[in-house]
């Protein structure tokens, strides 16, 4: 079977490369006795390495915007989408691992189905806020596709979850990381979601709500390729 157009054997290989053993170290560190401090490790760097590349890229990314081919620009968001991905990837993978590692840390005895049907509602809740949200604006904005390629005429969206919340992807939508943390019993677990949500909501507030600012005061006019 030959590899879909614009994914090459060499880009599948390296992709399931990564995955495969992003996985086998998430596994490793969740499952072996004692390895809460290396599972943290590993969902930090993950974290950081995830929300450092977003931030940088995007801020760049925001000033090439409307200046240059729209070929290119696709081309740009294209790599940008892949690396992007990856690194959520892994950073769910280790966060998962770190949950898994520290388990039981919190003092639940005879409460464990309360914990449990707690972290449920709120993985239930966060998931479908994150869907909902992502169903209205776009499934390319899932990877920030705006900052790439500019809009013949931008408009905040004012549709689905935007009508009671201003960022229903960064709030609401990140309750699911908590679930998964009660569900687990791990207080190392709800520390990381708070350091998760408020990373990239530091990220929406620095990088993203600036360019958006920008968006609305001027709409940029898309450059066509010669």
């Amino acid at each position: 079977m030959s590899a879909p157009a614009g994914w090459p054997p060499s880009r599948i290989l390296t992709d399931l490369a990564v995955h495969l053993l992003g996985l086998g170290l998430g596994l490793a560190l969740g499952l072996l006795p004692d390895q809460g401090p290396l599972a943290l490790v590993y969902f930090t760097v993950a974290r950081l390495s995830y929300v450092l590349y977003v931030s940088f890229e995007l801020r760049a990314q925001s000033l090439r915007l409307g200046v240059e081919p729209r070929d290119s620009a696709e081309a740009r968001h294209a790599d940008f989408h892949r690396r992007v991905l990856r690194l959520q990837n892994l950073d769910g993978i280790a966060f998962g691992s770190l949950c898994i590692a520290t388990r039981s840390t919190i003092s639940w005895d005879g409460w464990e189905w309360a914990f449990m049907s707690a972290g449920a509602l709120l993985i239930a809740v966060g998931v479908g806020t994150k869907a909902w949200a992502v169903r209205c604006l776009g499934l390319s904005s899932y990877t920030w596709h705006d900052f790439f390629v500019p809009k013949e005429r931008f408009e905040p969206c004012r549709t689905g979850p935007y009508r009671f919340f201003t960022d229903p992807m960064y709030t609401l939508g990140y309750l699911q990381t908590y679930g998964i943390a009660l569900a687990c019993g791990s207080w190392y677990g709800l520390a990381a979601s708070l350091f998760s949500q408020a990373s990239i909501l530091i990220v929406n507030e620095q990088v993203e709500k600036p360019h958006f600012r920008r968006l609305c005061s001027a709409v940029a006019e898309p450059v066509k390729s010669p």
